[in-house]
């Protein structure tokens, strides 16, 4: 496996996620599963976007797409009171915006073909 930024980028982002579930939280199976997802998403954006993968998305885009991170986590902290469930909605949406990009991997997949 490639040692790139992103994937040492999202080794450490899941070793924080890790030491979260397990010290704070207390649910190491979580902070596993957690650990793991926030592991591959930075190695898919490392094999699948080559460069700068935030160029694979427009400025409003990226802009959108980290406002609503930003909010689904002040939400999670502050209403919920639930960080791990934040972690996991603000990647889901990173995934889903940068996947669904005009300019994304699976964009460039299909008109490959």
């Amino acid at each position: 496996m490639p040692s790139t930024q992103w994937t040492r980028v999202g080794a450490a982002f899941a070793a924080l996620v890790l030491g979260y579930a397990v010290v704070v939280a207390g649910n190491v199976l979580l902070g596993v599963f957690l650990a793991a997802a926030v592991y591959l998403l930075a190695w898919l954006i490392d094999r699948l976007s080559p460069g700068h993968p935030l160029d694979d998305m427009s400025r409003e885009r990226t802009l959108a797409a980290g406002a609503l991170a930003l909010v689904v986590v002040a939400y999670a902290v502050l209403i919920a009171a639930n960080v791990l469930l934040g972690v996991v909605v603000a990647v889901t949406v990173v995934i889903v915006a940068w996947v669904t990009s005009p300019y994304g991997p699976v964009a460039r997949w299909l008109d490959r073909k």
